[in-house]
């Protein structure tokens, strides 16, 4: 019995995770959702799914895997292979506005969500805002707005999927905090720089810095968040403001780079093979 990964993106991160888990003596089946043809028989064979789709797959032309995934997933919730993560962190994964309203129920500080674009009220916006998609990632198509004339002239360049517009949360030192939550322990923090436009993202070239110490209160709320998710790993972005810690995003596939963990000095997907590891053993026995 085998290991399943379900992958969409050609990535470093992805084919890492699938080499240690195979190296550590496991069979790994390794799938592009973009490219595989899911029959009745398809889980045939496998003990655990690991989701490693990420919701930035419509800007990258993952078409089928953007508009096809809740499908596939909806089917492994109500089927008798269990997934990491749950099918409830994959709906999370996808729905920025599903996030800060369960937050929010939580107590937990999220900015605002104003309206998004299917149901868009110009009137509940207040500037400065954010427009972002409300599945997507690494930061695509997402701007600060300042004024109702920024926010016409990039409502103008939008593709036609789904926008949110979001409270803008001002940090006290303009970094972001991105930290990496695994079996609700802490692995690694750091901060990332904000661009001129306020936006911090590593795919806008953000510079890194390590936080050696971090803070006990913003610890105990990422590993709370994940939680409240029913994620068993992510990667939290959290602004610290004049009035405390907002949670920004939450991802529940995280994606690294090599050079970032050659930054962190120490891998993630280390730990992340561990714990799936950890899981399947747990279901073998």
């Amino acid at each position: 019995m085998a290991i399943t990964i379900i992958f969409e993106s050609d990535e470093w991160s992805n084919r890492y995770l699938r080499d240690y888990i195979a190296g550590k003596g496991y069979e790994v089946n390794f799938i592009n959702f973009e490219e595989k043809d899911f029959d009745d028989n398809w889980l045939n064979g496998t003990d655990l799914v690991v989701n490693r789709i990420f919701p930035s797959s419509y800007f990258r032309n993952h078409k089928k895997t953007y508009f096809q995934g809740y499908e596939l997933m909806n089917s492994l919730k109500t089927g008798e292979v269990p997934m990491i993560n749950s099918y409830q962190a994959f709906l999370y994964d996808f729905d920025k506005a599903l996030v800060c309203r369960d937050l929010a129920i939580h107590g937990i500080n999220v900015p605002q969500v104003y309206c998004s674009s299917t149901e868009f009220l110009i009137s509940s916006i207040k500037f400065p805002c954010i427009v972002k998609p409300n599945r997507g990632g690494r930061s695509t198509y997402t701007y600060v707005a300042n004024n109702q004339k920024e926010l016409e002239g990039i409502m103008k360049t939008l593709p036609a999927v789904e926008f949110i517009f979001q409270e803008y949360i001002k940090s006290i030192d303009n970094y972001t905090l991105r930290i990496e939550v695994i079996d609700r322990n802490v692995f690694s923090a750091v901060k990332r720089s904000m661009d001129e436009s306020g936006i911090s993202s590593y795919h806008r070239g953000a510079e890194y810095e390590h936080i050696n110490i971090l803070d006990d209160e913003i610890s105990s709320l990422v590993i709370k968040v994940l939680d409240v998710l029913d994620m068993k790993m992510g990667g939290i972005d959290v602004i610290v403001s004049e009035t405390g810690p907002y949670i920004i995003d939450v991802n529940a596939t995280s994606n690294y780079s090599k050079n970032f963990v050659d930054f962190l000095g120490k891998n993630p997907l280390d730990k992340m093979g561990d714990l799936i590891i950890e899981e399947y053993r747990k279901l073998r026995a």
